[in-house]
């Protein structure tokens, strides 16, 4: 989604990541005269839930007509989110059966009529040496890792229907396509993209209470030394099955008047604490007594969110007398993690909070509200139906970021949100949360932060690619140096017997 974040970083060597920061400078919206008065959600609204599982249901996309409510978009949010997890006759959730990047680069052929094995985040060296990943890796997109309790990181997979898959495959970096196409060359109403994390069970583990589990495929890792001394832990190429359990979906479609694309995300509910909207305290020694999925009880809250590396920059200067002084920075990331080949676990395990609970949904008074209106009426009406699909009813929304109609150009960026202006999921922008919960224009975090026009300017030392709209997808770099690397460093192995 989400993300939801500064503009990740891009491989450009093994040991090169660059991380640029767009601002946004417009104004938010107004808020509707009458959203406060709104009801969420509409009265109709629950009857037509049932239509959105059926086999033969469209994709969601006629919620956001001119001046539509907050309440409308979170609406189609949570339409979207059982389009995609309606099961088949196999059990398996929609979106699992749709296609994803490695089919970007397959023939021509029609989507697998039956139940495929999910593959995640598997991908390793490639003929040029460089280790790359489009989307679906072991890393988040800003090259940190989330590792669970169990010591295995979280995994992501990405599934695209045949409008979004059709659209990327003509305008991929590696072949010329995005270079050479126009932008006019973008997607259509109804076009769809889903994104999710997976948590990683040991033998015998069970899931998050009600969590959906299925079988997959994920890498078997391995670790090397770059000429640099760095060491890092990425995939061999070969894979072990596992069973893993759905903590996060985000939900991203192209829906009428909003070719920017709406961006829901959902957790389970049993993740991690959850914070009201511009409530945390970073620096709190607090801590909740209880122990989520993410988060061990009593940890205090100024130890959440700690990402997998600290950067730091070290400078040095030309001597004072030369004509003019040369500053020059060098950022160096020092791992914090720990990798143990033999079990294939990381160490420290990550503990997280959810920052904003609803996105600091700002574009109606009862923004926070409606979503946990609508959270309860969903989640109702899927307890109510038989096993395994009434499963999703222990997900919930935390929110929904747009931009207002008309103001998405090549110029737009996180600054033209609407709605959930700093939406994040815990499973997906661990690290990029915005704490402080701040809403003018410059500070938000959301969606638009990393998935705009602009996504593949600043990237030196590649070339920067010029504005499109459909930069708005990262699938397009899949392939390519300009996608987010599917390695993580890490310090030295533990030594034999610890």
């Amino acid at each position: 989604m989400p993300v939801l974040q500064k503009l990740p970083a891009r491989a450009v060597r093994l040991s090169v990541f660059v991380v640029a920061a767009f601002a946004g400078g417009a104004s938010l919206p107004a808020q509707p005269a009458d959203s406060s008065a709104v009801l969420c959600p509409g009265p109709d609204w629950a009857g037509r839930l049932p239509g959105f599982l059926k086999p033969d249901a469209k994709f969601p996309t006629d919620n956001t007509t001119l001046n539509a409510s907050d309440c409308a978009f979170h609406e189609w949010s949570w339409e979207a989110f059982l389009w995609a997890t309606a099961l088949d006759a196999h059990g398996v959730p929609r979106f699992m059966s749709l296609r994803t990047p490695d089919d970007l680069f397959k023939s021509d052929s029609p989507p697998p009529q039956t139940p495929r094995l999910l593959t995640l985040g598997t991908r390793a060296a490639h003929a040029t040496g460089a280790h790359i990943e489009g989307t679906g890796a072991i890393v988040e997109a800003d090259g940190n890792m989330l590792v669970a309790p169990n010591g295995y990181p979280v995994y992501a997979s990405v599934h695209m229907n045949d409008s979004y898959f059709a659209t990327v495959k003509q305008n991929l970096i590696v072949n010329g396509g995005y270079q050479a196409n126009v932008d006019s060359n973008y997607f259509s109403v109804g076009a769809a993209v889903f994104k999710a994390m997976w948590l990683r069970l040991d033998d015998g583990e069970q899931p998050p209470a009600g969590a959906y589990t299925t079988k997959a495929q994920v890498p078997v890792l391995t670790v090397f030394l770059t000429a640099d001394n760095t060491l890092y832990a990425t995939p061999t190429g070969k894979t072990t099955t596992v069973t893993v359990a759905l903590i996060g979906l985000h939900v991203v479609g192209l829906t009428v008047n909003h070719p920017e694309f709406v961006w829901g995300t959902f957790e389970h509910r049993d993740n991690s604490p959850r914070f009201a909207d511009g409530t945390f305290q970073p620096g709190s020694k607090a801590s909740d007594p209880h122990g989520f999925t993410l988060y061990r009880g009593g940890t205090p809250f100024n130890g959440t969110n700690q990402p997998s590396t600290q950067t730091t920059a070290t400078s040095t200067t030309t001597p004072l007398a030369t004509p003019s002084t040369v500053i020059t920075t060098t950022l160096t990331s020092t791992p914090n993690l720990r990798f143990n080949p033999v079990t294939q676990k990381f160490s420290p395990a990550n503990n997280v909070i959810l920052a904003n609970r609803t996105g600091s949904e700002t574009h109606s008074p009862r923004g926070p509200a409606n979503i946990a209106n609508l959270n309860e009426a969903a989640q109702k009406f899927l307890s109510s139906l038989p096993a395994p699909q009434s499963a999703f009813a222990n997900y919930e929304l935390n929110g929904t970021v747009w931009m207002a109609p008309g103001t998405f150009n090549v110029a737009s960026n996180q600054g033209n949100a609407v709605g959930s202006v700093n939406l994040a999921n815990t499973t997906a922008e661990t690290f990029e949360q915005n704490l402080a919960g701040t809403t003018t224009p410059g500070t938000m975090q959301n969606c638009f932060s990393c998935h705009n026009p602009l996504t593949f300017q600043n990237v030196a030392p590649m070339p920067n690619l010029v504005a499109r709209r459909v930069a708005v997808s990262h699938v397009v770099a899949a392939g390519s140096l300009y996608a987010v690397p599917n390695l993580i460093a890490v310090g030295p192995p533990p030594a034999p017997g610890q």
